[in-house]
């Protein structure tokens, strides 16, 4: 595994429980944050073709804005039709106010 940290977004911009985009290394990212923690996933659904950084954050799951499918952000579990498969999560650091994803 590599150890490559990337910065991805300002922790200032992210506010409690909600999803911010991210462009890291070419990837579209969403970025969360949840009982002041942050974690990161894709910025796309598995089921349709929608960002997820579009969608609704409460507590720590992610609603799909087109179908209303849920993830959780913690780990990119599928929670409920119609998505089925999961999305792929990356860890996260914060440094100096920095959110960094590991890719």
């Amino acid at each position: 595994m590599t150890d490559s940290w990337h910065y991805a977004i300002d922790a200032d911009d992210v506010e409690e429980e909600d999803v911010m985009p991210a462009v890291v290394e070419g990837r579209e990212i969403a970025i969360y944050r949840v009982e002041g923690a942050f974690y990161a996933s894709v910025d796309r659904c598995t089921h349709g073709d929608a960002a997820l950084s579009e969608g609704i954050v409460i507590d720590d799951v992610i609603e799909c804005p087109l179908h209303q499918g849920r993830f959780c952000v913690r780990d990119g579990r599928a929670l409920s039709p119609p998505v089925s498969e999961p999305i792929e999560t990356f860890p996260t650091k914060v440094e100096d106010g920095k959110v960094y994803v590991q890719l």
